[in-house]
């Protein structure tokens, strides 16, 4: 897996929720992770795209993944 990171500072971040807000998912700091407002949009509408991976003690980031090639036959 690679992980693409964008290097953007945190006070230009939004919090992304682990578990899609619009499903449900809690606001909890321990349930957000950083993001910026492209990627935050991207991985609602392509979450295949991202890979959850805990980041540190209480700390969650995605990869991007990038998009899935396609397969022309």
């Amino acid at each position: 897996m690679r992980r693409r990171r964008l290097p953007l500072p945190a006070h230009l971040c939004q919090s992304d929720h682990i578990d899609n807000w619009s499903d449900g998912g809690s606001t909890d700091l321990d349930k957000l992770a950083p993001t910026c407002q492209f990627h935050n949009r991207d991985r609602y509408r392509h979450p295949e795209r991202y890979r959850l991976y805990r980041a540190g003690k209480d700390r969650w980031a995605f990869a991007y993944l990038g998009p899935r090639p396609t397969r022309h036959n």
